[in-house]
């Protein structure tokens, strides 16, 4: 009997050494799991934040076919493939994973650009993108995984904070600041930018003009219809524009604004469609 008993004890000890034995292994394993997870995330989360986009397609079809402002919009027809395979990259495209502002706010106006040339291929020929129901506000376009009307896209790169992409967004009219015969580039985007405000702002016609006469400064509706985005608080006069639009302006204009005070209005907007064959026909 002692002997049964002995022999039974020493199954049951042994049984409870396996189990601790398994408990400890499993126990071992569990930071193992967690390190290994650990890595796993380290290892996704730059993969998401290196993200970047290829405009080189859109560069390509901008320095083919614009030029001075106006689009070739025929040729640009013939290389439709190339635009709908450069959009199909948008679509899939995450800009908020975009590493830098720069980078994000070049996503958006390319986008916004090329969304606009699409809706105006898929109509043409046309005389204005007026002529388009809904063409800023009903016709939907993909970019950066989601479904957006061009007023939408439009306000994805206002929301970054940097007024002067109202004169890199383009929307395919006379009186719109000129398309740039080249995709925007984060690396170069504060040229970019600079170059195009104060082209726009020398521009008597589309941007801006001093009635010495008159004593009025009349400049583009953009400012007007995006009045808060250039004079944050308080009201939009002549005044509170100059001061944000100063290191864009000729010395001229400053000086005429500092002799007595400037009436602000504003020019008509021409919405005829930037195309060069109505610009080159008889």
């Amino acid at each position: 009997m002692n002997f049964r008993f002995w022999i039974l004890d020493f199954r049951l000890r042994g049984s409870s050494l396996d189990v601790q034995s398994k408990i400890q292994n499993r126990k071992s394993k569990i930071p193992q799991l967690v390190l290994g997870l650990i890595m796993w995330l380290v290892s996704v989360r730059p993969l998401a934040a290196q993200q970047t986009v290829d405009h080189a397609p859109w560069d390509g079809l901008m320095r083919r076919y614009v030029k001075g402002g106006l689009v070739d919009y025929q040729g640009l027809q013939r290389e439709r493939a190339v635009l709908d395979q450069y959009l199909a990259q948008l679509t899939g495209a995450n800009p908020d994973a975009l590493p830098s502002t720069q980078e994000k706010l070049a996503f958006w106006a390319n986008a916004y650009n090329a969304c606009v040339v699409k809706g105006v291929l898929d109509h043409y020929p046309l005389t204005s993108v007026k002529d388009v129901k809904g063409f800023f506000d009903g016709v939907r376009f993909p970019a950066g995984g989601q479904s957006l009307t061009l007023n939408q896209l439009e306000a994805k790169g206002r929301a970054l904070g940097d007024w002067r992409i109202h004169f890199a967004v383009v929307c395919a009219s006379s009186s719109c600041p000129i398309l740039r015969a080249e995709a925007y580039v984060p690396e170069r985007l504060e040229q970019q930018l600079t170059e195009q405000v104060g082209q726009f702002l020398r521009d008597p016609i589309r941007g801006l003009r001093v009635d010495e006469v008159k004593r009025m400064l009349w400049v583009s509706k953009i400012f007007k219809w995006y009045a808060k985005d250039f004079v944050r608080q308080g009201a939009l006069t002549s005044e509170t524009l100059l001061l944000v639009l100063h290191r864009y302006l000729d010395a001229s204009v400053l000086e005429e604004a500092q002799r007595r005070p400037l009436a602000l209005n504003f020019l008509e907007y021409d919405w005829t469609l930037n195309d060069q064959a109505r610009q080159t026909s008889p």
